[in-house]
């Protein structure tokens, strides 16, 4: 077993001390790496990849792939399983903030004629957390578990950060502008829009990815009255879809303020 030590502190870091677990590391190591690979590596790759021996790393594997992390398919190739996926999903606020909001997305996503997803920030990121697909035979939705860089170009970047308390918004309007893309934007700009979003109650643009999608947003408050997610409709107008922009913007608003009261967040948000 692998024993925590301190580490030397880095520099500008005096005040803290740091530790290491060599063992934890690696494991980590290759749970991150086969997060971006979509078909999997085999040991020799992994090894290789994270500059390591290979004996160190099958160690590794087997104990991962014993405890349900990965999964070994003919090939060799070592993927992840979904227990990652189940652990997150077993945590309480996302549990309760799930078991709320995908009933009234379904509802949601029937009126509108388009899909719908849930987004939260984690690690300078957005995350999708749940996704709801259009009932047409056509649609364009956004995949579960896909992550973005928190840019200010993203609706539900804004949103997020628009109704945090100032501390909060204060970091993360520093996290944004380290994130986008035009590095000519300040902060009294991102803040003005961050005004504006938090005078309507919502945001919509256009979507910074896919050319003819609206991206209509609007957040979801807990009991502390903070915005801890964004609900997204990318709006596709298509030739026998007969709600509007403003039909769906206003059926997501009630939808969110819905899924806010349940969450019991105060009664001026509702």
């Amino acid at each position: 077993m692998s024993r925590l030590t301190p580490r030397s502190p880095s520099s500008g870091d005096s005040n803290e001390t740091t530790y290491s677990a060599p063992a934890l590391e690696k494991g980590l190591d290759i749970l991150e790496l086969l997060a971006s690979e979509p078909v999997g590596l085999t040991q020799a790759l992994i090894a290789q990849r994270l500059d390591r021996s290979a004996t160190e790393i099958f160690r590794m594997l087997s104990v991962l792939e014993r405890r349900g992390y990965l999964n070994r398919h003919p090939d060799g190739s070592y993927r992840l399983s979904l227990r990652l996926f189940e652990l997150a999903h077993q945590h309480p606020p996302l549990q309760r903030l799930l078991s709320v909001a995908l009933p009234a997305m379904h509802e949601l996503a029937q009126f509108t004629r388009q899909s719908a997803h849930l987004v939260v920030h984690f690690a300078n990121r957005i995350l999708v957390v749940a996704q709801v697909d259009s009932p047409e035979p056509m649609g364009f939705g956004v995949r579960l578990g896909a992550n973005f860089p928190f840019r200010p170009d993203r609706v539900s970047s804004c949103v997020l950060s628009a109704f945090q308390p100032q501390s909060v918004q204060e970091e993360l309007i520093e996290e944004l502008l380290k994130s986008g893309p035009n590095k000519q934007r300040t902060a009294k700009s991102v803040r003005a829009t961050l005004d504006d979003i938090v005078a309507k109650g919502f945001y919509y643009a256009q979507s910074d990815t896919v050319s003819g999608v609206t991206d209509l947003c609007a957040p979801l408050f807990d009991h502390h009255d903070r915005a801890i997610a964004a609900l997204t409709v990318p709006y596709l107008p298509q030739r026998d879809v007969h709600v509007t922009i403003a039909e769906a913007q206003t059926a997501l608003l009630a939808t969110t303020r819905g899924i806010s009261a349940a969450l019991g967040t105060p009664a001026h948000r509702r």
